[in-house]
């Protein structure tokens, strides 16, 4: 990477020296996030087969994203969080190569499937879920909510004496 695309990417002015821009650069990185080892890309395929066809470079980006929710302090719970995460923002985000079903299965929330006029039936269950939106609706924003409400749940009392 160049000075200038440094410059640019950390927003400063070009009066800015470059040992400046390097040094603030250098610091920059220092506070990225980093992706566990545990959740890399081919862990991430291990637990989730429906994303085996997805670019590794796109799970490592969406793992990295998931770190802005999921931190080291979520203890054993922050591998298979950070995974669940990026898993369901991928889906939302409608990333392309991940299997919505296998032959001879009905996608998750088909109940039935009519091929001559197409008829198709959803369940009650799967509509209202992804009517509500958020976490509830995928699988994995499911499995993201239980690791979420163990490890980031309960008020915070403040000025009590």
């Amino acid at each position: 990477m160049t000075v200038d695309e440094m410059r640019a990417l950390l927003g400063l002015d070009s009066d800015v020296s470059d040992a400046e821009v390097m040094a603030a650069y250098d610091a920059w990185l220092a506070s990225q996030p980093v992706p566990s080892p545990a959740a890399s890309p081919a862990t991430f395929k291990l637990r989730y087969p429906a994303f085996s066809a997805v670019a590794s470079e796109t799970i490592t980006y969406w793992l990295t994203d998931a770190l802005r929710v999921v931190t080291a302090d979520w203890g054993s719970d922050a591998d298979p969080a950070q995974m669940a995460l990026a898993a369901h923002n991928m889906v939302l985000a409608g990333v392309p190569g991940i299997a919505t079903g296998s032959v001879g299965k009905l996608p998750d929330g088909v109940t039935k499937f009519r091929s001559a006029d197409v008829d198709v039936s959803i369940s009650e269950t799967a509509a209202n879920r992804l009517v509500a939106g958020g976490y509830g609706a995928t699988r994995y924003g499911l499995e993201f909510q239980t690791m979420l409400r163990r490890n980031a749940g309960g008020p915070f009392l403040v000025g009590c004496a």
